[in-house]
């Protein structure tokens, strides 16, 4: 994707945060919680990014 049509897809984006329902929101919010949660008693680990799609 070229980077203006990359732009103009990531401002539709930002753009529909603002017209989120908050019961939308919260459970997103609890969902970021319980995978940080997950990751903080080693029931679920991060990957690199880097090393997943850079690998030869």
């Amino acid at each position: 994707m070229p980077p203006n049509e990359r732009v103009s897809f990531a401002e539709l984006i930002l753009a529909s945060i603002d017209y989120e329902e908050d019961i939308i929101r919260q459970s997103w919010i609890a969902e970021v919680n319980n995978r940080i949660k997950a990751v903080n008693e080693g029931k679920s680990k991060l990957l690199d990014f880097e090393n997943l799609y850079n690998e030869d």
